[in-house]
């Protein structure tokens, strides 16, 4: 594993970073297990007031690597649309002065180097790999259609058919462009008013996620020997086991129902 995570960053650079792909290092694995396991661990204390019981949940926290890498590739696809949007208002103003569409590529490049400053965002290295492609004499049609693949965007996959028919059929570019980064610069700006009007909704459930946990560490601490049989009888785990299976399947529907896309 480690050979081929020291040897991603050259092959993005000569091919391309693949967005729906994220090769997590050992470490950084570990680091997500421990931080899983330790969580899971007090929870199942706080529930089960066993040292085995708590450990067995804690070994759960061997699939939050996988959960984990799934929110880091959502979070890396989210950065690069909104990127991406920016890169089509800076591409239809370089296409509408008079450039060629493979020309304004590096007018882009350099109006996005000013704008982020720093040579690893997402949209700079891909607009730097255009360049280099086309300097390579592939099409800029071959381009924005790899771009799109290794994205897996819908935007960006809109976006280069369009532009892939319009060369084709011979349409005015420039209105072409102008109307498609407008159409889909609008959706983006809707998504991230939606997630923002979310954002307090997505705060409030994960208060209430965790609330359940510290009612019974509070219960347990105050009333005495009032929950020992939560503790010490079948019926008692029987009840803590249904009460931790319906805070799970609460959480995962309130997720489920934040979880809006246009």
């Amino acid at each position: 594993m480690r050979r081929r995570n020291e040897n991603q960053p050259e092959q993005e650079e000569n091919s391309g970073i693949d967005y729906s792909v994220y090769h997590m290092g050992i470490l950084e694995w570990l680091l997500y297990v421990c931080m899983a396991g330790a969580v899971l661990f007090l929870v199942g204390y706080i529930f089960y007031r066993s040292i085995i019981l708590s450990f067995a949940i804690s070994l759960f926290g061997l699939l939050y690597p996988k959960m984990r890498k799934k929110k880091i590739i959502e979070a890396r696809k989210n950065k690069l649309n909104m990127q991406f949007k920016d890169m089509l208002y800076s591409l239809s103003s370089a296409v509408g002065a008079g450039n060629s569409v493979e020309s304004a590529i590096s007018v882009v490049l350099d109006d996005m180097e000013q704008q982020y400053n720093d040579p690893n965002v997402f949209i700079i290295k891909e607009l730097s790999l255009m360049k280099l492609r086309l300097q390579m004499n592939r099409t800029v049609e071959e381009v924005f259609n790899d771009f799109a693949a290794r994205s897996h965007l819908e935007d960006i996959e809109t976006f280069a058919s369009i532009f892939q028919i319009a060369k084709r059929t011979g349409g005015n570019l420039i209105d072409i462009i102008r109307n498609t980064t407008q159409i889909i610069a609008d959706k983006i700006e809707i998504n991230q008013e939606i997630e923002t009007m979310l954002s307090g909704q997505q705060a409030e459930q994960k208060v209430l996620t965790i609330l359940p946990f510290g009612l019974v560490l509070f219960m347990t601490k105050s009333s005495g020997d009032f929950m020992e049989p939560i503790f010490t009888t079948a019926i008692g785990r029987g009840v803590a086991t249904i009460s931790l299976a319906v805070i799970l399947l609460a959480n995962l529907w309130s997720k489920k129902i934040a979880s809006i896309r246009i």
